[in-house]
């Protein structure tokens, strides 16, 4: 009999330290969108002109974009996204499974192939909460082969650009500089009439 009673305490008790953490009646807490305290995207300079910048995410939806083509182009640009576009890029991130991928492709050891030169470098990196493994993969754009990543790398930076507005925003800059640059005299070609 004492046996049957101690096992119905134990079990109330286990009950109870299940539901302690549940905080006051009716209200959960709150499911977090990412897997990632922040998420940084960069591409460095090649020789054809490429955009040399830093896209940063945070968790509870603030993006940062800076790096040299925002600086000489008006400076650092913070926008924020909303909780639909932080789930699609933790979706993109799982999808594209970093924590896999090795943490460097840039030479034959890691796998290029016929590597080609004056590309530029995409850098990954996934910082997250304290008590769990951050991950970076630095990619060399000209490192191919058939273990380079570059289909996964290539999806999510699909993936992250429409709803951060990176390209838009960078031809925007890009748009903007080339009309500062244009002689006084010079204007754009009108409708002829």
């Amino acid at each position: 009999m004492r046996s049957s009673r101690t096992s119905i305490v134990v079990a109330a008790a286990l009950l109870l330290c299940a539901c302690s953490d549940a905080g006051p009646r009716g209200r959960r807490a709150a499911r977090p969108l990412t897997d990632f305290d922040a998420l940084t995207v960069e591409q460095t300079a090649c020789l054809f002109n490429c955009p040399v910048f830093e896209v940063k995410i945070f968790s509870d939806g603030r993006v940062r974009h800076s790096g040299p083509s925002f600086e000489h182009t008006g400076g650092a640009h913070e926008s924020r996204i909303d909780d639909q576009g932080l789930a699609q890029i933790a979706k993109a991130l799982r999808d594209a499974r970093l924590d896999e991928m090795r943490d460097r492709y840039s030479e034959a050891a890691d796998g290029c192939e016929l590597p080609a030169t004056d590309m530029s470098t995409i850098l990954v990196s996934l910082s997250r909460g304290r008590g769990y493994r951050n991950k970076s993969v630095e990619i060399y754009t000209g490192c191919l082969g058939p273990s380079v990543p570059t289909e996964r790398i290539n999806a999510l930076i699909k993936a992250i650009d429409p709803v951060t507005g990176t390209g838009a925003l960078l031809e925007q800059r890009e748009q903007a500089a080339r009309m500062r640059q244009r002689p006084a005299g010079d204007s754009l070609p009108g409708p002829r009439g």
